[in-house]
């Protein structure tokens, strides 16, 4: 592929989807590329998953197109939502909250269907909506996991989303990093190592710096959409550096101004390196995705949200020390 810079500038680019890819408050991520592309005259579409941290909406798992109101569906994992769309218990997701704010419609993605689900979704998405590129937006940066590292905790949606849009056609497809880090799960030095892997193999494909202009645009958004990791580049760009605590605690995150970057990649290329998103490959639900991780030995995000369940909290902390004096992990 070439650098996004050369496909924007090639004028082939007239419509473009932006996804937040790791879960719904990922979204957020999506505003700096948003507007990079609108600068150059490029028509966006913003979308994000249906899946919720635990604070937000308590059932584990995405939620099923299936249980929202006031949707168009695009495709059997795909459809337009607005400031109007719920769960059928009220839950208001975080996209739908960023629709609130950008005054248009955005795309629900629903990953309860498996990869299988999602490549169909999109793929008709891709014909229905005339896209000419998808960018996949991860805050953070574990989409970049290979499952070995320590500090990865939820490598399920990300590796979902890399395998769909690795294995969709027609179109590129790209994985943005955003912030470097700042979900609290791999570290910097982890992020460089494969960064540099994936550019060794032909992956990297240039990057942007968040500007003031864009840190003013998701300071206004955040009053709408609630992200602890989406948002700390923004604070890194006011200068904040060091440590800082997200999850009640539970987490550590470095800002640096690195983590005002957002770093574009060729999907197929990290898909290619990256096991995990080649295990999840094929599954036909998250439920089915979810085991093929856990044979790996990797305790997911769904796990997590299982034992909060079964605990009855959606406290970070009591779900951790249960975890850890039940040596789960």
């Amino acid at each position: 592929m070439e650098s996004l810079e050369d496909l924007i500038f090639s004028g082939s680019i007239k419509r473009a989807l932006i996804i937040g890819i790791g879960g719904g408050g990922d979204v957020l991520s999506t505003l700096p590329t948003m507007r990079y592309l609108e600068l150059h005259k490029i028509e966006v579409l913003i979308g994000g998953i249906t899946w919720e941290r635990i604070t937000v909406d308590p059932k584990p798992g995405p939620r099923s197109l299936d249980e929202f109101t006031n949707i168009k569906r695009i495709s059997e994992t795909v459809a337009f939502a607005s400031h109007k769309t719920k769960t059928t218990d009220g839950i208001f997701p975080q996209p739908c909250r960023l629709s609130a704010f950008l005054g248009k419609e955005v795309l629900l993605i629903d990953p309860s269907k498996g990869e299988k689900g999602l490549s169909r979704g999109l793929t008709i998405a891709i014909n229905e909506l005339k896209l000419d590129i998808i960018i996949g937006l991860d805050g953070g940066g574990d989409v970049l996991a290979k499952g070995d590292e320590k500090g990865l905790q939820s490598p399920l949606a990300d590796s979902l989303m890399l395998a769909s849009l690795a294995n969709v056609s027609k179109i590129p497809t790209v994985i943005g990093v955003f912030g470097f880090g700042s979900d609290g799960e791999l570290n910097q030095q982890q992020i460089l190592t494969r960064l540099s892997e994936i550019a060794s193999k032909g992956g990297y494909l240039g990057a942007r710096g968040l500007t003031p202009k864009d840190a003013m645009l998701m300071e206004k958004a955040v009053k709408y959409v609630t992200s602890e990791a989406s948002f700390l580049p923004v604070m890194a760009a006011k200068g904040k550096m060091g440590r800082t605590k997200i999850r009640e605690g539970t987490r550590e995150v470095y800002l640096s101004i690195l983590s005002t970057l957002t770093i574009y990649l060729d999907a197929k290329i990290l898909y290619d390196s990256s096991p995990i998103a080649k295990a999840v490959t094929g599954t036909n639900s998250i439920y089915e995705a979810k085991e093929r991780l856990n044979e790996m030995g990797l305790f997911t995000e769904l796990d997590f949200e299982l034992i909060a369940k079964k605990l009855g909290t959606t406290s970070y902390t009591v779900i951790r020390d249960y975890i850890r004096t039940h040596k789960i992990r």
